[in-house]
Formats: structure tokens, C-alpha cells, sequence
């Protein structure tokens, strides 16, 4: 009996990722990006749904500050930051306007997962030069 709920189980659990990867991987609203930026950067980049997200091999604080140093150098203004143990927010602009929006997140092993939308929608080129300009950060 228990090996008939195993495998009940293992065909859930198969066609859940199935579904579930399906929208990914096809390009329906979500691209994803593989490959690493050398040193600073972990695994594969995603962008999905407008956002961009990266995971960087630092730790929150050392991301953040990374983060914070990459909007000064690409000359986009904070208007608004919050951080704790949990994560944190960084809202800004453009020269030309457009919203910046950061999300930072530690993960269970010590690394920062941050996403990036850059306009209402979304911007991949832009976000991506921006997860590049803090990747740069990490590594000075």
C-alpha cells in the first residue's frame, strides 16, 4: 500500500512541475536568462512578469550597500528605502522619470535575491544593466 501512495504521490509532485514550468519555459510572459555575472552573481537570472531577479553570493547588508552605490553611479535618484532583517525596498527614478523599484531578500543560505522593475511594466534591458552595475559593486 505504501508504495501505490509513493507513486501517486511522485506523479503529482512530476505533473505539478510540469504545469507549473510549462508558462515558463514556453516564453509566455517570462524569459529566463542562464548563466552567472563572473564572482559576484549565483545560478540563473530570471525575468518574469517585469521584474528581474538575480541572486548575488553576499549577504544582505553587502548587497544593499552594493545596491545603494550602483543607483548613485547610474544616476538614479532614492526616493524611498526600507531595510530590516527581513529584506528591504528601494523606490526611485530615472532622469527621464521612470519608477525604479528594488526588492532585496536574504536567502536560507546566507545569499541576497534581489528583483529589479524598472516602468510600470517592466524594462529587461534596463533591470539587467542594473543587476550588472551591482554585480560590478560586489566584486570592488
Amino acid at each position: 500500500m505504501r508504495i501505490a501512495e509513493l507513486a501517486r504521490t511522485s506523479r503529482f509532485l512530476v505533473l505539478g512541475a510540469g504545469l507549473l514550468a510549462g508558462p515558463i519555459l514556453s516564453g509566455c510572459g517570462a524569459a529566463l536568462v542562464a548563466g552567472a555575472v563572473a564572482g559576484a552573481a549565483l545560478g540563473t537570472a530570471a525575468y518574469v512578469n517585469g521584474e528581474h531577479i538575480q541572486v548575488y553570493n553576499a549577504n544582505l547588508d553587502r548587497t544593499w550597500v552594493a545596491t545603494m552605490a550602483a543607483l548613485k553611479d547610474m544616476n538614479i535618484s532614492v526616493d524611498k528605502s526600507t531595510k530590516d532583517g527581513l529584506g528591504g525596498t528601494i523606490e526611485g527614478e530615472r532622469a527621464d522619470g521612470t519608477d525604479v523599484k528594488i526588492k532585496q531578500e536574504p536567502t536560507e543560505n546566507g545569499n541576497t535575491q534581489v528583483k529589479i522593475r524598472v516602468g510600470t511594466f517592466g524594462d529587461q534591458a534596463e533591470s539587467e544593466a542594473i543587476q550588472r552595475r551591482i554585480a560590478d559593486r560586489l566584486r570592488a
